[in-house]
């Protein structure tokens, strides 16, 4: 009688044969999609640096963030996604300011989804971009760490990028205190309805107020940069009176991280507010009203 010799067994042997047919045909396959345009091996985990992508659209617009491109549909997808907004603030000596997309009205949270034929063109933003380093600065104030494995891993901002921005946004406040108070001196240059004295009272609590607004944008400032209240409060009453007299007019312009970004445009606004109301008492003589309240957002 014959042993049973499981090596032998036909239908081990066409299952064994059947797997190495698959593996051949499998493997191949995903490899082939492993190094194609559609999956690049330098945004795999622990290979390569952060591959961020700019989606520039027919319409000028262009967008920031980590692209998925599969090719499996007439839509790409944008995750972690920034763009550019236009302000007419020229506290930041830049023409446009830089927005986290998410704090839109509907809240947008699973990827923006861009229609194909919409698309100019796809371009690498580059690792040491203002683009890049000002995306780093907005990770690192808020607190993000990186993913131990990720299909592209995102950089954090190192400190001495993060000093960069600080100084930055410290300067741009100065330089909207630094503009409102010079249209306040071009208002008193004028032939005004007022006395002299009544000009300089009211030109002079303008001013009081417009410091106010430059104290507590640096106090807001701390807080993002995530110092506690006390904290916050010395650093901008420490920073402050570096500021007074200068104006960084010529500076070229740093693309501040969204937060910093906000915060300053928040202060122009104030600055405008003060600027305005002060205007309007020395044009018109009117009595004067309330300052607006200076305690920009952190």
């Amino acid at each position: 009688m014959n042993r049973y010799d499981p090596e032998r067994d036909p239908v081990r042997i066409a299952g064994r044969r059947l797997r190495w047919g698959l593996a051949w045909v499998v493997v191949p396959a995903a490899l082939g999609a492993l190094v194609s345009g559609n999956v690049d091996v330098r945004s795999l985990p622990l290979v390569g640096a952060e591959r961020m992508s700019a989606v520039l659209l027919l319409d000028g617009q262009a967008y920031f963030g980590h692209l998925d491109d599969s090719g499996e549909s007439g839509m790409l997808v944008l995750r972690d996604t920034y763009y550019f907004q236009n302000t007419g603030s020229a506290a930041t000596n830049l023409s446009v300011g830089f927005v986290k997309r998410g704090t839109e009205a509907h809240e947008p949270a699973d990827g923006m989804r861009i229609n194909r034929d919409q698309v100019l063109a796809v371009e690498r933003v580059g690792p040491n971009s203002p683009v890049a380093l000002a995306v780093e600065v907005e990770r690192r104030i808020a607190g993000e760490t990186v993913p131990t494995l990720s299909l592209n891993r995102p950089e954090i901002a190192a400190a001495d990028a993060l000093s960069t921005q600080r100084i930055a946004a410290e300067h741009a406040i100065a330089r909207g205190y630094a503009a409102s108070v010079e249209q306040l001196r071009k208002l008193n240059d004028l032939v005004l309805p007022i006395s002299t004295a009544q000009a300089k009272a009211i030109s002079d609590q303008a001013i009081i107020d417009l410091r106010a607004v430059r104290i507590n944008a640096l106090t807001g400032l701390g807080r993002t940069l995530g110092m506690d209240a006390p904290a916050a409060d010395a650093y901008a009453r420490a920073t402050d009176p570096g500021l007074e007299g200068q104006s960084f007019a010529s500076e070229p312009g740093v693309l501040l991280a969204p937060d910093l970004n906000a915060l300053v445009a928040h202060a122009s606004a104030l600055y405008a507010q003060v600027g305005d109301a002060a205007a309007k008492q020395l044009t018109q003589g009117k009595a004067p009203s309330p300052s607006p309240t200076a305690s920009p957002r952190p």
